[in-house]
């Protein structure tokens, strides 16, 4: 279901709830999925169409990532993302600090698993774990 998104920045300063193990998330992913596919942008967290769990789903270069409980472990080569971009502040660009490279845990028990990321894929995946956090753009400000 297409969701409206989230721009209470206070709302979005939340850190939302991880997802328990067995906890079925079929429907957030997909209320992710149809919200994003009406916007232009890369990736939605869940608290961008008002649900607190740290799920965020991804479509970049015809490529789908689903984050559950995301954790980023390592980061290198810190660079400056001009006008980085935000689905809950449109047309409010942002000059923010991220990092080229980033391995990252995602998923729950025994299907938690380690992958890494460079280039924009780490950058959306940082951004959209940020969301998750309770950060936004404006947080990583240059």
């Amino acid at each position: 279901m297409i969701k409206k998104i989230v721009t209470n920045i206070r709302e979005l300063k939340k850190p939302c709830t991880l997802v328990a193990e067995g906890e079925d998330i079929t429907e957030i992913v997909q209320d992710l999925k149809d919200s994003l596919n009406t916007k232009q942008g890369y990736g939605l967290a869940a608290n961008q169409i008002g649900i607190d769990k740290r799920v965020s789903y991804i479509y970049y270069l015809g490529k789908e990532l689903i984050l559950i409980n995301p954790k980023i472990v390592s980061k290198v080569k810190k660079y400056r993302f001009r006008k980085e971009g935000c689905l809950s502040f449109p047309g409010i660009p942002c000059d923010t600090i991220r990092y080229n490279y980033i391995s990252f845990e995602t998923g729950i028990g025994e299907e938690r698993k380690v992958m890494e990321a460079s280039g924009m894929t780490a950058a959306i995946i940082q951004h959209e774990t940020d969301h998750l956090l309770g950060l936004t753009i404006f947080d990583r400000k240059r």
